[in-house]
């Protein structure tokens, strides 16, 4: 009898993770734009902006790991919570420019989303790739 309440209890548990997984996909997405900065540098700017009736949920710890750097140098590749800018919900990257004008960029950042009322908070994992000018 105990094992019975022991695995019900585990299939909740997994249950409800793979239910909160399911409804926090497609909740934010991500614009990757590229500026070239006045020291000839290329500036990447990583913005998550939420799906309707979701907000941003600045307290969770966001990171943003760059996969492929589509030919750009970047000085490091995974940026966290400290770096994370509230004012764009997301992050800024600073990288050297390849000879190219164009590249695509793989990613996986991790967001903190909530219902407007922050009845149920998600985290995100948007894993994606952006072709981008500079």
């Amino acid at each position: 009898m105990k094992n019975l309440k022991t695995i019900t209890s585990w299939l909740i548990t997994i249950l409800c993770f793979s239910t909160q997984s399911a409804l926090a996909a497609g909740k934010a997405h991500v614009d990757v734009s590229a500026k070239k900065t006045p020291d000839k540098h290329v500036e990447l700017t990583f913005k998550t902006s939420p799906a309707d009736g979701i907000s941003i949920n600045p307290e969770g710890p966001w990171k943003l790991e760059i996969k492929d750097t589509g030919g750009l140098k970047f000085d490091k590749m995974e940026f966290k919570r400290p770096e994370w800018n509230e004012q764009i919900s997301g992050f800024t990257a600073i990288a050297i420019p390849a000879k190219e004008k164009t590249g695509i960029i793989k990613y996986k950042l991790v967001a903190f989303v909530c219902t407007k009322d922050k009845t149920q908070c998600f985290r995100e994992v948007i894993e994606n790739e952006a072709k981008v000018s500079w």
